[in-house]
């Protein structure tokens, strides 16, 4: 997560330069910025349900997942595989930030690209 953290500051630029811990929550919080990766349940053992996004780097964020209904439905299946028998779907979209406690939690808003995942063969 500090990886995550430290590319998520570089990528803001200005919230790089707050001088107190309050105003980098300040300038955090409802930062929006497109996303890239996977996204799908099973990641929050508390929560078979839960959505997570996993970023190109591998990093991954608990979701709000605030796109609609019918792009909530296009999640169906969307499973990351912890130890088999699922993956995530591919997206691209975008998302505002939200920080709760220490950690980062992203509002996704939009889809722009949304790819199921391929069906398992059969043997």
């Amino acid at each position: 997560m500090r990886q995550s953290m430290l590319l998520l500051l570089a990528t803001l630029g200005s919230s790089a330069g707050a001088e107190t811990l309050a105003e980098l929550r300040k300038d955090l919080t409802g930062r929006e910025l497109a996303v890239a990766g996977h996204i799908g349940s099973g990641l929050d053992i508390g929560d078979d349900e839960a959505l997570s996004f996993r970023d190109i780097e591998g990093n991954v964020y608990p979701v709000v997942f605030d796109a609609g209904r019918t792009a909530r439905k296009s999640l169906e299946g969307c499973k990351f595989a912890i130890f088999g028998g699922g993956s995530p779907c591919a997206m691209d979209g975008k998302a505002e930030v939200e920080l709760y406690g220490s950690r980062l939690r992203l509002i996704v808003y939009e889809i722009t690209r949304i790819e199921p995942p391929a069906p398992l063969k059969q043997p």
